[in-house]
């Protein structure tokens, strides 16, 4: 009988190490999760080398530092900053610029509404970069996908390639032509160092300054 009640305090003994072993596990697992950071009225910022989630803000920047990782990037009234060595999925504004740091990979796209968008030498993103009202100038860049912008210039410089197309769109509300008759012609610069693999769609006037390779079609849509 004694032997069996031993046995039987062993047999609790061990379910219990293993529940609570159990939750450790999932308690460790969640706590290294990455953190989504959301705020309102105010701006964002991840220390250098953190590794977090999505971050997200209405009113307020967000600055990711030097070598940190974060998921999607977005907000509705604030400039974006990611810094040199950083990595993002994606990084979105309404009102801001975007301003992309050296090496930095950016596994998504660039998207700001009124702002410009600019990056440094030696990095890399994998989809699009599009703006409505800013200027786009990217150094030294590889784009995996189009270029695109309203009423911007575009500077494709030092060395950048871009996969897909650059397109220079029309004028969005019929009353901006009424408006803007006395606003010069964007430029799209591509300098000698730089090349474009797709094609180049116009669809309003443009000054190029085009001294590097276009390996598609200036095409004219106006």
């Amino acid at each position: 009988m004694s032997a069996f009640n031993h046995s039987l305090r062993l047999g609790a003994a061990s379910l219990l190490v293993m529940l609570l072993g159990s939750y450790l596990f999932a308690t460790d697992v969640a706590a290294g999760e990455n953190r989504d950071i959301s705020h309102i009225n105010r701006g964002i910022t991840v220390d250098a080398n953190e590794s977090v989630g999505d971050l997200s803000s209405v009113n307020g920047g967000i600055r990711v530092a030097e070598g940190a990782e974060a998921e999607e990037v977005s907000t509705v009234n604030g400039s974006i900053d990611i810094d040199d060595d950083a990595t993002v999925t994606s990084a979105h504004t309404v009102n801001g610029g975007i301003s992309i740091g050296a090496a930095v990979t950016v596994n998504g796209s660039l998207e700001t509404v009124n702002g410009g968008i600019s990056t440094r030498e030696g990095t890399s993103i994998r989809e699009s970069i599009e703006t409505v009202n800013g200027r786009v100038r990217i150094r030294n860049t590889d784009v995996g996908g189009d270029i695109e912008t309203s009423n911007g210039d575009i500077d494709v410089l030092g060395g950048s390639r871009v996969e897909g197309d650059i397109l220079v769109k029309g004028r969005r509300h019929w009353w901006d032509r009424f408006f803007d008759f006395s606003r010069r012609p964007p430029e799209l610069t591509v300098d000698a160092e730089s090349e474009v693999v797709g094609d180049i769609h116009l669809y309003r006037e443009v000054e190029l300054n085009i001294d590097g390779s276009v390996l598609g079609e200036v095409i004219e849509h106006f």
